[in-house]
């Protein structure tokens, strides 16, 4: 079975040959288009055609050839020469008058803002329309429908020549086909003065009937004969192009949270042990097995991560959110890889009714438009979400809380922590987020309400599972940039606090030196050196100068504790007060020049694994996201505009946006695919 991160690696790699190439050629044949071509086509406009063979055109046409044979002979055909649904009772010779009916009874949505514009908020996304353009016309030429090649040929000119008809969002319930949107589809082709459409240009976009368009576009529009617009309408292609959109950006995510939660070991000093391949083997579901290898290889070369070490301070092991991060994603891959097997099925299926068999010389009346197959990856989808966004969340909120952070400030501010709350706001943000993703997790299908005279009596709802699982990517999006804001922010103070240590320890060292040579029984300063780190850390809450006196008083109990201990001559006492005097100056000094050092240059990279550091680059360099430093990067603190070092200042929610919207348009797949590589 393939693995996950080969799989997204493949998909990449596909789309990005298939957006070089400029081109995708529509076969019909099984398993032949993948959905990282769907994404080249609905995204990104990539040109579409037809294959040469010439099979195309034989199978199109022998399949209406075979269905005029069984209308000449009388026989009754579903939708053909009989009324749709529930009324399927009824008979009539009109059949192309017929076909006329199916699209307009089914163009009933609501759109507001038409003709001259449209709300979006009540329009399908127009990748999502593109999509299922594109799989209609995949599906029809696989010679089952009895659909023209004429229609077809249009609907491709129309992807090609960025034509798109705006559709209403709501409507299907995906039972017997997404017949709503796809009656859209149909108006185009029919050229229906009715239907807008939105046009694009290089330069130009705008809004105008289906006939208007294709006037300007110089294509005749079509008029529906036995069984068109029935071909047209039903079948699963919105759905599933939804779906496939969907679950690409689903995998991307599942990738991410990985890395993330690699970053959020470094900037929690986790263990690598959580990833041992052993506690996997004791357990060999092949997600966590895989989940497990892929993170331990993100941390190799990490000088942040730790090794298991059976005499440490705090926490012998980590919290659930890194501990179990293998455990938690594993099974979400597994069903994402399922879905992706079930929606590629339905990529490259005929789903409509009837199916025209052509070496059986015969029709078949059937369900093939039910969509549960596509609500299913959606449930799955959804379900995995919300659990990647429940780790992400708890990631989070452990690094901000300074509790439980080991030792980094709270809200990871980096100026006085009484008056700057860095990523508070970012904390609150993300219970919101994942509240709403929550809500958004629940079951669709189980929603499922009877339908149409009580003919569609089970439907899929495959189209509405697969919104509310696009909005739930969305909210998972948003949640994976404000935690890369944070874990960037947090890696950047756990640098500063190492560059800290190592100037602190040496000058530290020398003053134990000077102030108990080696001849005296005082405490060995590697003993010392361990209490003053952990005491650091647990005065994280301190504004720095009030810090510095803890620690060094907490040093001194040290010393005071151990010539208790060792009945030392009384004499020595006396020494502690200018050894507490001279450590609190010793820090103050150099945590400032540290900090000033680091603002100048930060030495992050250096502390981080290749892959993570690749990350973290990203942020800092090519999304150009910096090091958050307190009220003085606030634009409206003293005046606002910009400060002494000419860096512009904005909003935390701004440069949360900037990650944001490199993760959504795909633009993070270059660094991840960066990180993948070097890991190896």
């Amino acid at each position: 079975m393939m693995r996950h991160l080969e799989h997204v690696q493949r998909a990449w790699s596909l789309l990005e040959k298939t957006r070089e190439t400029e081109s995708v050629i529509l076969s019909g044949d099984q398993n032949s288009l993948e959905p990282a071509q769907l994404v080249a086509v609905a995204r990104f406009s990539v040109i579409v055609s037809l294959s040469k063979s010439g099979s195309i055109e034989k199978r199109v046409q022998e399949s209406i050839d075979t269905l005029n044979i069984h209308l000449n002979n009388g026989e009754d055909i579903y939708g053909v020469n009989t009324g749709c649904g529930g009324n399927a009772n009824k008979r009539t010779k009109k059949l192309k008058i017929l076909q006329q009916g199916f699209l307009q009874h089914h163009q009933a949505g609501i759109l507001p803002g038409l003709p001259q514009s449209h709300d979006r908020a009540y329009a399908l996304p127009e990748d999502v329309t593109r999509g299922a353009i594109l799989l209609r016309c995949n599906s029809l030429i696989r010679g089952h429908s009895a659909v023209g090649m004429d229609k077809i040929e249009l609907l491709i000119q129309a992807l090609n020549k960025g034509i798109t008809p705006i559709i209403p969002l709501r409507g299907s319930i995906s039972a017997s086909g997404d017949l709503s949107p796809l009656s859209y589809v149909g108006g185009l082709l029919e050229g229906n003065t009715g239907i807008s459409v939105q046009v694009k240009g290089e330069t130009l976009e705008a809004v105008m009937s289906a006939a208007d368009a294709l006037r300007q576009a110089d294509i005749a529009p079509v008029t529906m004969d036995a069984k068109e617009a029935l071909g047209i309408m039903n079948g699963t292609a919105p759905s599933a192009a939804a779906a496939a959109l969907v679950l690409h950006d689903a995998h991307n995510l599942g990738v991410l949270v990985q890395l993330l939660t690699a970053m959020a070991t470094e900037a929690l000093q986790g263990s690598l042990d959580n990833y041992h391949d052993f506690i996997s083997q004791c357990r060999p579901h092949p997600g966590q097995i895989e989940v497990a290898d892929n993170i331990r290889s993100f941390l190799i070369g990490s000088h942040l991560s730790t090794k298991m070490n059976v005499k440490q301070q705090g926490l012998v092991q980590d919290r659930y959110a890194l501990r179990t991060a293998p455990q938690w994603i594993g099974p979400l891959l597994e069903d994402l890889m399922l879905a992706d097997r079930q929606v590629t099925t339905e990529l490259n299926s005929s789903t409509d009714n009837p199916l025209i068999d052509v070496a059986g010389d015969r029709f078949h009346h059937g369900g093939n438009f039910q969509a549960a197959s596509v609500s299913s990856a959606m449930e799955k989808t959804k379900t995995a979400i919300v659990m990647l966004g429940r780790l992400v969340a708890s990631q989070c909120q452990e690094i901000i809380n300074p509790i439980l952070n080991k030792g980094l400030p709270p809200n990871l501010c980096f100026d006085d922590p009484s008056l700057s709350f860095t990523c508070k706001g970012v904390d609150i943000n993300m219970s919101a987020y994942l509240s709403e993703l929550a809500y958004l997790g629940n079951s669709v299908v189980s929603h499922m309400q009877v339908a149409e005279m009580n003919n569609q009596s089970v439907n899929s709802l495959a189209l509405v599972a697969a919104r509310y699982t696009a909005n739930s990517v969305d909210i998972l999006t948003m949640m994976c940039a404000a935690h890369f804001y944070v874990l960037c922010q947090a890696l950047d103070l756990r640098a500063l606090n190492q560059d800290f240590f190592d100037i602190a320890k040496p000058h530290l060292s020398a003053l134990h030196k000077k102030i108990w040579p080696k001849t005296d029984r005082a405490v060995a300063f590697d003993d010392l050196w361990m209490g003053i780190t952990d005491s650091w850390h647990r005065h994280n809450q301190s504004e720095t100068e009030s810090r510095c006196e803890e620690v060094a008083r907490d040093s001194a109990h040290l010393i005071f504790d151990h010539y208790t201990r060792t009945d030392t001559d009384p004499s020595s006492y006396a020494l502690i007060p200018k050894w507490t005097t001279d450590v609190t100056l010793t820090l103050i000094e150099d945590h400032q020049n540290t900090s000033k050092q680091f603002l100048a240059c930060q030495s992050t990279p250096k502390y981080l694994a290749p892959a993570t550091r690749e990350m973290h680059i990203w942020i800092r360099h090519a999304l150009q996201v910096p090091f958050h430093r307190g009220l003085v990067d606030h634009p409206g603190f003293l005046g606002g505009g910009v400060d002494d070092s000419r860096r512009e200042k904005e909003t935390i929610g701004t440069n949360i946006t900037k990650i944001y919207m490199a993760i959504a348009d795909g633009r993070a797949t270059i660094p991840m695919s960066k990180a993948i590589q070097v890991m190896h």
